[in-house]
């Protein structure tokens, strides 16, 4: 031991100096690296549950399109139904509107048939003018159809001249007396054989 120089004895002495140092430094590297290591771990916690919550709400999403898909679906379902009834409503009021149509011209043909056969019968010097009540029946039957009917003309009468187109019937309505009268007024008149010109008495109308 009396061998040993300072120098060897100050080497010694600095060697845990040193280990210390270094045990110090290694510590603050830990540490710093410890933290550093936190600090990401956080980081990447943060981001994952950026994640999560981003994957949630794209499974929010996709849960709210396909409702919405599926309410679409409904609602096209429901407008093709509608669409349907719709159609069927429209034929059968184009069904009614043609029944319509085709009674209205079955009743104008039938009223242009009635008229027809009113005209003919006015042609032939009949009409629907019933015989008053105030006539006695026999009397009517006498001077239509005895020939020994008395034909002086009634004591108020008119002359009317026959002109194209005149019937018993038109002159029973221009005159206001009925078709009967006529024939009374005139008994030697056949009314379906008017001539022009011929003149016929017109009884006043009562």
């Amino acid at each position: 031991m009396d061998n040993l120089s300072s120098a060897d004895l100050d080497a010694s002495s600095k060697t845990p100096l040193f280990i210390g140092i270094a045990a110090v430094i290694i510590a603050v590297v830990g540490v710093w690296l410890g933290w550093l290591g936190f600090s990401k771990a956080s980081e990447l916690e943060a981001r994952i549950a950026e994640i999560s919550g981003a994957a949630d709400s794209i499974s929010n999403l996709e849960s709210t399109v396909s409702d919405n898909s599926e309410m679409l679906r409904k609602t096209a379902g429901k407008i093709s139904s509608i669409e349907s009834n719709l159609s069927t409503v429209s034929g059968a009021i184009e069904k009614d509107v043609s029944d319509v149509k085709r009674n209205m011209r079955n009743l104008a043909m039938q009223a242009g048939t009635a008229l027809k056969k009113v005209e003919a019968l006015e042609e032939r010097g009949i009409a629907a003018a019933p015989v008053r009540s105030s006539e006695p029946v026999a009397s009517t039957l006498t001077s239509k159809g005895d020939s020994s009917a008395p034909s002086s003309p009634p004591s108020s009468s008119t002359t009317h001249t026959i002109a194209s187109g005149d019937t018993y019937g038109k002159l029973s309505t221009k005159y206001k007396v009925s078709v009967n009268d006529l024939l009374d007024a005139n008994p030697g008149v056949d009314p379906r054989r008017l001539r022009i010109g011929q003149k016929i008495l017109i009884p006043d109308a009562e």
